[in-house]
């Protein structure tokens, strides 16, 4: 998998000593700190998929509660 290219990972730290702020690709750095995690800033970025994810939800569970209804595919 290619890693820091889409930036949906980028997580803001903060050093609580000196208060100096940087941004890390947490998909390629997995295990951080946590007195460094900008929490507040994860948690806004982890909500904006939150309307879209429950949307897929609720495709799925429809998906499997009703098969057949899917019309055949033309083969090629």
């Amino acid at each position: 998998m290619m890693k820091e290219i889409c930036a949906q990972c980028l997580q803001r730290h903060r050093d609580p000593l000196t208060g100096t702020e940087t941004v890390v690709f947490s998909c390629f750095n997995q295990d951080q700190e946590m007195d460094r995690v900008d929490f507040r800033t994860l948690r806004r970025r982890l909500s904006q998929n939150g309307v879209q994810e429950k949307l897929t939800k609720l495709w799925v569970d429809r998906c499997l509660q009703h098969p057949g209804e899917r019309p055949a595919i033309a083969a090629e």
